[in-house]
């Protein structure tokens, strides 16, 4: 069954217009009487199709139901902005693992330093994409980039940071109780000021093995490394 999320309840008589009508009409080539699932705040709609064209689809509700595909805290990924597409990619992948908020960031090793509002939007549609392939309940929200300093401030205290410095704690061994931070380092590195900086706001370093790997490798092996040990718990 094709998924949808929209920012509404579906209320009777379940409109849906712009690209998700066209996909429906148009590339997924769907009639009335074929059934959609309709996406929003963790609930799950399902919508018979009584009237489908390329500007509008309609339909009514059969049935409502709570969904239990998030993760039990809030996951939130702080990723630097990559080169290409590597962002998207790794968007994508954590989107799909369960992530629940995105927030990019550049530092002073950062080799991409701006972030456009076309590949913001770019970013939303990418994340929203994964979570209907997914089958989430919940689309993870993207923040506006933020600097190294301002990140700290908006992640708050206890933030883990995977640095590849440390030498003593390892990512398992550091995951808080409660909602989780997690900050991936940039192309370049982080420097020892800026470690210093973010200890100094409350963030703890953390090792992802003795490997060096790439900043979106990092970001994948590292959430689904914490998403493993959430849904065990």
């Amino acid at each position: 069954m094709h998924r949808f999320f929209v920012d509404d309840d579906p209320a009777p008589g379940a409109l849906l217009r712009g690209a998700q009508a066209h996909q429906i009409a148009n590339v997924l080539r769907l009639s009335p009487g074929e059934e959609i699932a309709v996406v929003r705040d963790g609930f799950e709609s399902i919508v018979v199709l009584d009237a489908v064209s390329p500007s509008e689809v309609r339909g009514h509700v059969t049935e409502r139901r709570s969904l239990d595909t998030e993760l039990r805290v809030a996951l939130t990924l702080a990723l630097p902005i990559l080169r290409g597409d590597r962002t998207e990619e790794v968007i994508e992948a954590v989107t799909q693992l369960g992530v629940s908020r995105i927030v990019p960031y550049v530092s002073s090793r950062s080799v991409v330093r701006a972030l456009g509002p076309a590949k913001r939007e770019r970013w939303a549609r990418v994340a929203r994409e994964s979570a209907e392939t997914a089958r989430r309940g919940r689309i993870p929200t993207i923040d506006d980039c933020r600097d190294w300093v301002a990140l700290f401030d908006a992640l708050g205290p206890g933030a883990l940071v995977a640095w590849e410095g440390e030498r003593e704690r390892g990512l398992a061994d550091a995951v808080p109780q409660g909602p989780l931070a997690l900050v991936i380092g940039p192309e370049g590195g982080l420097d020892v000021t800026e470690v210093a900086l973010a200890r100094a706001h409350g963030a703890v370093t953390v090792s992802l093995g003795p490997r060096n790997l790439r900043s979106e490798t990092a970001a994948i092996a590292a959430v689904a490394q914490l998403v493993g040990r959430l849904d065990r718990t």
